[in-house]
């Protein structure tokens, strides 16, 4: 589990199972292509960031499907809760498919938090996912 701060709020990121590893990967495989070029030749992670081509990542994700889009995104925040710290609580921010149950949870926080939910469970597999650093490799 990894506490992300974003925008004043905490969040926790958790384990998707196995299987659903392998679906979120599968599905992102043209994003991973893309980026693997990149991170092949590339010896320490600050040169990654100046060495990905993101117009070839960008052109992969904007080819995936509505429902590829929409499984890889779901199953991420799926396993995502924001911290009230007042109740002192977790929330799930996704109780169900495709439903945010936060209105403070905007496109920037949702591709920062799916991103570090990748990075968690495919830390090893994703050729810029820094052998397992908890630092979100797509932000």
């Amino acid at each position: 589990m990894t506490e992300i701060e974003l925008s004043g709020r905490i969040y926790h990121t958790g384990k998707l199972d196995a299987r659903r590893q392998f679906h979120v990967a599968r599905r992102l495989a043209p994003v991973i292509a893309a980026m693997a070029d990149a991170a092949a030749s590339i010896n320490d992670l600050k040169s990654v960031a100046a060495s990905i081509d993101l117009e070839k990542i960008a052109g992969a994700v904007a080819a995936l499907s509505d429902a590829d889009a929409d499984y890889i995104m779901d199953n991420c925040l799926s396993v995502v809760t924001y911290r009230d710290q007042e109740a002192q609580r977790d929330f799930k921010i996704m109780p169900r498919p495709g439903v945010v149950q936060f209105d403070f949870v905007g496109l920037p926080e949702m591709l920062q938090l799916a991103a570090a939910v990748i990075q968690e469970n495919l830390a090893g597999f994703m050729p810029a996912s820094g052998q397992g650093s908890n630092e979100p490799a797509l932000a």
